[in-house]
């Protein structure tokens, strides 16, 4: 399951650093869906390795076991190269080697447990560390969405400030007398030559 979780972080990194060809939108659309990927994968890893834990509590639990039948310590460890000694038949002794084979079985199972839980806890920490990259990128985002309002609102300003310009009856009244102007000229003009 650990390598499950490194190889879905491995796909998420290299998702992440591929830019290939794409437009600004959708590099955005896929830091947003990466983020929520990393969250998920973030939240999953770490209800495992809770599981995890848990499980190794029970199993060092299991190993302890009750003192009284602690009949594997070196005091009372029977010696085995001499047969059956102090009173134990072999039946007895089979049962002790069966119980040391699953303490032992149980110590392995400790320790890949242990490694897994080291595993996840780096997997963790490099989340973390995807999760506050793409914060980062948010907030980029937002500064960015905000600098947008705020030229669109200058925008309008000026739209406005150039409506009322040309609402203004100035540049009519300009227009108007340069026509009259230039009528006024052609009848002079055209007076001229008839005379």
């Amino acid at each position: 399951i650990t390598a499950e979780f490194r190889k879905a972080e491995d796909i998420l990194k290299r998702k992440m650093n591929g830019k290939d060809g794409v437009t600004d939108a959708d590099a955005k659309t896929r830091q947003n869906v990466q983020r929520a990927l990393a969250t998920q994968l973030q939240t999953l890893s770490g209800e495992f390795r809770k599981a995890q834990k848990e499980y190794l509590d029970r199993v060092k639990t299991q190993r302890q076991g009750p003192k009284e039948f602690d009949f594997l310590s070196e005091e009372k460890k029977p010696k085995r190269s001499t047969g059956i000694d102090g009173g134990f038949m072999q039946a007895q002794l089979a049962e002790v080697e069966l119980a040391e084979d699953l303490i032992n079985e149980r110590d392995r199972e400790v320790q890949q447990i242990a490694t897994s839980i080291q595993e996840l806890a780096t997997i963790f920490k490099e989340l973390a560390v995807l999760v506050i990259d793409q914060g980062t990128i948010l907030d980029r985002i937002d500064y960015n969405m905000e600098q947008v309002v705020e030229r669109t609102q200058a925008g309008i300003v000026e739209l406005t400030k150039a409506e009322t310009i040309q609402k203004s009856g100035r540049p009519m009244k300009c227009i108007g007398i340069l026509l009259a102007l230039i009528t006024a000229m052609t009848i002079i003009l055209m007076l001229k030559h008839l005379h």
